[in-house]
């Protein structure tokens, strides 16, 4: 015990936000020089389902994320830890949108790369883009080097007569990130705070997945809206959204049910635990439901095909409860018409069992997939730093 009792003083605590949608969460994350992080507590708070502009969404998320920070600190200080030495906050679609840019140059002769050459064309890259204003750039930095073609980890130091620099970067919402900064100031203080968007999370995680396929299309549910990307060797290629969420998706399913308890019985029939009247009814609109569903992510999905076909692997990430139904619906036949092999896409999830190489949970803290994902960042940012 003494040993444990040492090691886990020279634990780093660090808060992290995770904001969605219709959203906010912070959690408290002990990170060990090796191993999955601790998650010592952690707090979502969703807004209710109802029609808001999006000021007031904005608004009611910055009360939200104060709300949970304080909680999940609460929690903390309780069990005796120390306040965060430092912060991070993702910011997910809608907020956000990102995309990939990229810089090429040749040089006369082999010539030694060097990390100076290599952020210069970053630089270069970045200029180049005009479509987010530079005072909405919520990060920038760069995904994939190329030396001679051949995509590299290490370039620094390798000979080539070529070399190609692609970076990510994302826009924010100006107002929505002036409601999150000011309410991290509230609850952190002068806390440094590592911004970055949903897309950056999920990639970081995809790439140090062993089983992650190189090309495939990811589809993010949030409570307000989906959004689809496209990932080829590991960039960005195409984006598309639609105001199809979960929110608009319960509201077509849940009949006289409260949302929570469609979400519950969604879960209970994918299990096959569930043959009651109430069940069938949910079944039944569901069934109504999707014509319309495969309308709205038909017409986005076919945004993201005007340069090429798109790959058959599909990740999806939602709330837990939806996935079985989602994966059905996004694996049958009406959106084969867009892939490269004109098969149904493969529909494959990302679980918080998935997460656990590199975040766990303490007993009794509960979390989601967004914030376990958001933790698995802060562990791989972390380690590179």
């Amino acid at each position: 015990m003494f040993g444990i009792h040492l090691g886990r003083s020279r634990e780093k605590i660090v808060a992290v936000a995770d904001i969605g949608s219709g959203s906010a969460a912070v959690a408290i994350l002990a990170v060990p020089k090796d191993g999955p992080v601790r998650i010592l507590a952690a707090e979502r708070r969703s807004l209710p389902i109802e029609e808001r502009s999006p000021a007031a969404i904005i608004a009611a998320i910055g009360a939200h994320l104060i709300g949970a920070g304080q909680h999940a600190l609460e929690n903390h200080r309780e069990a005796g830890g120390k306040m965060p030495h430092s912060v991070y906050a993702i910011i997910r679609a809608p907020w956000t949108r990102s995309k990939t840019v990229t810089a090429r140059t040749t040089f006369p002769k082999a010539t030694s790369i060097s990390g100076k050459v290599i952020g210069k064309l970053a630089q270069q890259a970045l200029a180049e883009d005009t479509e987010f204003a530079r005072e909405n750039i919520l990060e920038a930095g760069v995904v994939r080097v190329e030396v001679n073609g051949y995509p590299t980890s290490r370039p620094e130091g390798k000979s080539g007569n070529e070399l190609n620099v692609s970076a990510l970067v994302s826009g924010c919402d100006p107002g929505l990130r002036a409601s999150v900064n000011s309410a991290l100031q509230q609850l952190f203080g002068s806390q440094p705070v590592t911004w970055r968007s949903g897309v950056h999370a999920t990639l970081s995680v995809m790439r140090v997945t062993p089983a992650s396929p190189d090309e495939f299309v990811v589809v993010d549910m949030a409570s307000e809206g989906t959004s689809f990307m496209v990932i080829r060797n590991g960039l960005v290629t195409e984006y598309a959204s639609t105001s199809e969420g979960k929110n608009s998706i319960l509201k077509r399913i849940s009949g006289n049910n409260m949302p929570d308890d469609t979400l519950t019985l969604l879960r209970l029939i994918a299990g096959g635990e569930c043959h009651d009247p109430a069940c069938e009814a949910v079944n039944a609109a569901a069934a109504k439901a999707e014509p319309e569903l495969v309308r709205a992510f038909g017409e986005a999905i076919a945004k993201l095909v005007q340069r090429q076909r798109l790959p058959n692997h599909l990740i999806l990430t939602t709330h837990q409860d939806l996935i079985p139904w989602l994966s059905g619906l996004f694996s049958r036949i009406d959106f084969a018409q867009f892939t490269t092999t004109t098969q149904p896409f493969v529909v494959s999830s990302l679980k918080s069992l998935d997460l656990a190489h590199w975040a766990l949970p303490e007993t009794a803290v509960r979390i989601d997939t967004g914030i376990h994902l958001a933790a698995a960042l802060v562990n791989i940012e972390e380690r590179r730093a």
